[in-house]
């Protein structure tokens, strides 16, 4: 299942800033279901759940359509990085009160358990992400790159051709010019995520 491409995305855009009364049905027919499809095949979260975070993204976006800036990421990457993060403290807040029925005293700090399974590994990637994200924003790199960092992280690493194409802008060129800068692109960008990833947690011991 595929996200809209670019152009249409673009109009959608264009029509939710001019406050079309359409527009939030053709942005929702356009998302929801590539969001399920997307939080449902990464995080393993039930669909139920999926429908709740994605429907959650769309709703931020249509309260505040200007809040998208098309100059630093698509609306897909807009809208999934905060279906995830709803997923996130979805998590966050289920592991709380879990813990907190056990044992009162983990209201003063809550322990997150080693990752077992794929929620787990959401919340590291996330972590990781913030912890990063100061560091990405500051160090003036063309909003491609932050882009691209931004889908390896939010994909646990295995990097889909079509969604770091996507972030890259060149989605638009054929597949057998667009494949190989994709795989370029996307080892660049984890080097250099390594090399941020070393500066950043070596700088706090």
């Amino acid at each position: 299942m595929t996200s809209p491409s670019r152009l249409e995305v673009e109009q959608l855009h264009k029509r939710m800033l001019g406050q079309d009364s359409d527009a939030t049905h053709d942005v929702f027919e356009a998302f929801m279901e590539p969001l399920v499809h997307s939080l449902v095949g990464t995080l393993r979260c039930s669909r139920h759940d999926a429908n709740e975070y994605a429907a959650d993204a769309l709703l931020a976006y249509f309260r505040k359509p200007d809040g998208f800036d098309a100059n630093q990421s698509s609306l897909w990457f807009f809208l999934n990085q905060i279906a995830r993060r709803r997923a996130y403290d979805a998590y966050r807040s289920q592991t709380k009160r879990t813990l907190r029925e056990n044992n009162p005293l983990t209201l003063i700090k809550v322990h997150l358990p080693a990752p077992n399974n794929a929620t787990e590994d959401f919340v590291i990637v996330t972590e990781r992400l913030e912890r990063l994200s100061e560091r990405v924003e500051s160090g003036g790199y063309p909003a491609r790159d932050v882009a691209g960092m931004r889908v390896i992280l939010l994909s646990e690493g295995r990097v889909s051709e079509e969604e770091m194409a996507s972030a890259l802008e060149i989605s638009h060129l054929p597949l057998a010019e667009r494949l190989p800068l994709v795989r370029s692109h996307t080892e660049r960008l984890r080097r250099l995520l390594r090399s941020l990833y070393k500066e950043v947690f070596n700088d706090e011991r």
